[in-house]
């Protein structure tokens, strides 16, 4: 039952999906919260950060374009996102927003030896990681933790694609074909995988913080 107790949560993005929705719609009912999610169409992140503090919103996921510039408008950066240089996940306590980086610990989980989400691509010692972005950033954050060593293909030599034989992890939305990708994009198979291990922190950070 929707009261005026009710916590409001969600995300914003420039091509809003369902999967926070169906995450954390379904979790706030199993745990009996009173909270809802709704994912929202953002052009303009400080307007959409104006609007947080009105509805008082209490919390929000940030998806591409926004996970740098977000930086610039939140009042604390939690130690991981100030390292990693992009934030994914804020909270808002009365109107002091704290931004955090929850996209690395998806990426962690999702990489490290042994995890039971992994779909196959056998031992990983080399990364090449398509991006520079704030996703990717957080990709290059996991990857240090899990001693992975990392390349970065960008647009200058996004040609050189083809000539990678390790396995290659897609941080950019673009549409990538090789025979070892991992692609993060959130629409995606290992993508959903991704992005359901880092909603887990997200979640707890809701429920512990807010």
């Amino acid at each position: 039952m929707i009261d005026k107790n009710t916590k409001i949560y969600g995300s914003f993005s420039s091509n809003p999906g369902n999967n926070g929705c169906k995450f954390f719609n379904t979790m706030f009912e199993k745990d009996g919260v009173n909270a809802i999610y709704k994912s929202f169409y953002s052009k303009d992140i400080l307007e959409s950060i104006m609007a947080v503090k009105i509805l008082d919103i209490k919390g929000f996921a940030v998806s591409m374009p926004f996970k740098l510039e977000i930086l610039k408008f939140v009042d604390n950066v939690s130690p991981q996102a100030k390292e990693i240089g992009a934030a994914n996940t804020v909270l808002n306590n009365d109107g002091f927003l704290t931004a955090f980086n929850t996209d690395w610990m998806g990426v962690y989980e999702y990489l490290r030896p042994g995890s039971p989400g992994r779909l196959t691509h056998g031992p990983i010692d080399k990364l090449t990681i398509l991006g520079n972005g704030g996703f990717s950033k957080a990709v290059q954050y996991a990857c240090n933790k899990l001693n992975i060593s990392t390349e970065i293909i960008t647009r200058k030599n996004w040609d050189t694609i083809n000539d990678v034989s390790n396995t290659i992890f897609n941080a950019t939305p673009a549409d990538v074909k090789h025979k070892n990708l991992i692609d993060g994009r959130p629409h995606t198979v290992e993508g959903k995988i991704i992005a359901n291990l880092q909603a887990i922190e997200q979640y707890r950070i809701y429920n512990e913080l807010s």
